[in-house]
């Protein structure tokens, strides 16, 4: 990996244990929940057959996944910042996140909000199995504004505490509404030694002051809205990464599958490309391993470039856990390494 020594990536590696990070965004609960049919009777009050759960599991999903990713990088401190509702899929996502390495102190509570899950089911049978409907439990109001102010006060409480900020905007109608996306930027202008980070579904375009990292896809929207982005070619591309370099004066990170991504750093551009990976590969998680490993990297000294061949490796790693939202550790970062240098 010409961008990123073994030398530089053991002295990242030794820095992180110093250092906190918070994460900032849509929390979820995933849950899977696995019912054999072999036991399943007909119902006496409904004509239907009920689904009896026997295996049950849960993980943080969303920005949950990006806080679980942080923490199995070894930083020293990981603090997890949402609004969850006062039920049990809070109760279970809370435990969830501590027993990964989170500080769960920071989570808020509403009483109008309830704990984002998306929980899918399977049926099990004698020789197959097959996955049901996913039922989601999601918020469709936007946050108050008393519980807004709650949220940025809990961020620029922590700030002394943290050299990162991971912001993570993946709902439809999640906690990252204007005014605290906003209140953020505020914060990172405040604040320019802390890297805020953000990586949004559906609005990366209306970040300001922070690193972005979307995806192709997102940032071809984000600046082509009136295009499909789907046919976006790879030279239009670098005109957007530039665009958006210079909207935010910050570091731009586009991106591409298996090709890595695109650094866009004021008027420069550069391609990292990822290390190969051989099928069979699974790739959902993969940006949220790329965007902990991106504000981590940053935040312990790496140059914007190293920080996305650190950000390319720990995926590298992750893509390679299947049926899964699987994380990297130090250890699983210095064998891929090894591994790609060995090629």
């Amino acid at each position: 990996m010409p961008l990123l020594s073994r030398a530089r990536l053991e002295e990242l590696l030794r820095a992180f244990p110093t250092m906190g990070v918070a994460v900032v965004g849509d929390y979820a609960l995933d849950a899977y929940w696995v019912a054999d049919m072999t036991r399943s009777e007909l119902s006496r009050e409904t004509p239907r057959f009920p689904l009896p759960v026997v295996e049950e599991t849960y993980s943080p999903g969303a920005a949950g996944n990006v806080a679980a990713n942080v923490a199995a990088l070894g930083v020293g401190r990981v603090f997890a910042i949402t609004v969850l509702g006062n039920d049990w899929r809070g109760h279970i996502l809370r435990e969830e996140l501590a027993r990964r390495g989170a500080d769960v102190s920071t989570l808020l509570t509403a009483p109008d909000r309830v704990t984002c899950a998306y929980v899918k089911p399977f049926r099990r049978g004698y020789n197959s199995e097959q996955e049901d409907a996913r039922l989601d439990f999601d918020n469709y109001a936007p946050l108050a504004a008393e519980t807004e102010d709650r949220l940025l006060a809990m961020v620029e409480g922590c700030l002394p505490h943290v050299g990162a900020v991971a912001v993570c905007d993946q709902m439809a109608q999640g906690i990252l509404t204007p005014r605290v996306r906003e209140g953020l930027a505020k914060l990172a202008r405040e604040h320019p030694d802390i890297f805020f980070c953000a990586d949004s579904r559906y609005r990366i375009g209306l970040f300001s002051d922070m690193v972005l990292k979307p995806n192709e896809l997102e940032a071809a929207r984000a600046r082509r809205p009136d295009r499909q982005p789907q046919v976006v070619e790879r030279e239009e591309l670098k005109a957007i990464g530039l665009e958006l370099a210079r909207q935010v004066q910050r570091p731009v990170y586009v991106t591409i599958g298996a090709d890595g991504a695109l650094l866009f750093d004021g008027d420069r551009y550069e391609h990292l490309p990822a290390p190969r990976a051989r099928p069979p590969i699974d790739t959902v998680g993969a940006g949220d391993t790329f965007i902990s490993a991106l504000c981590v990297g940053l935040a312990a000294g790496a140059s914007p470039a190293e920080a996305g061949a650190l950000a390319n490796l720990a995926t590298a790693v992750t893509i390679k856990k299947l049926n899964m939202t699987g994380t990297a550790s130090p250890a699983e970062l210095r064998a891929k390494y090894e591994e790609v240098q060995a090629e």
